[in-house]
């Protein structure tokens, strides 16, 4: 058995995280590593925001239909395609809960590659896509892009992926540009 162990905590010999956080990082690993193969979004950012969104899969969005992203649905779409849930959003700087139509995933993997692909594909997330080698750049530039509501949302996919040392699942280019400035801090 694979033991993860905090990035912090690897030298010291401190606490693996529970078995629930280990099985969801077993499971989402894979996905995100094929995701990144794909579509060139980081699996480390890809996992962050998995954990992040969906309490380590253990929202009622994952756990009902398979969506760790929080991705909603398209207009129009056949009604076993989606499930409405509350969610909760940031409007002018207050929580606001608002019924939404969320896209219902057949599996973890489909759910992760729907993900890829909508920041792959979205004009709006072109600016992440361009320093998508560069997992601070690329979380910096998905908040600015508009991907979460939450104000605090990279600082808080950056401290998962480097409690957790996510970056260990990134496969990167042979070839890469120069790392952004913020990258490099």
């Amino acid at each position: 058995m694979v033991q993860v162990r905090r990035a912090a905590d690897r030298e010291t010999g401190g606490e693996l995280v529970n078995e629930l956080q280990q099985t969801f990082l077993k499971a989402a690993a894979p996905a995100a590593m094929a995701s990144q193969a794909a579509t060139g979004v980081p699996a480390s950012i890809t996992i962050a925001q998995a954990i992040l969104e969906s309490g380590w899969g253990q929202s009622g969005l994952a756990k009902k239909a398979n969506n760790f992203f929080g991705i909603k649905a398209a207009a129009h779409v056949a009604p076993d395609s989606y499930i409405q849930l509350p969610t909760e959003e940031i409007v002018l700087g207050k929580t606001v809960t608002e019924q939404a139509d969320f896209a219902r995933y057949a599996s973890m993997t489909d759910s992760f590659k729907a993900h890829g692909l909508l920041l792959m594909q979205a004009a709006r997330y072109a600016p992440a896509m361009a320093v998508r080698a560069y997992p601070r750049a690329f979380a910096n530039a998905l908040q600015r892009c508009g991907y979460s509501t939450n104000p605090n949302y990279a600082g808080e996919l950056m401290h998962i992926v480097n409690q957790l040392d996510l970056t260990q699942y990134d496969t990167q280019a042979n070839t890469q540009p120069a790392a952004p400035a913020e990258e490099k801090a």
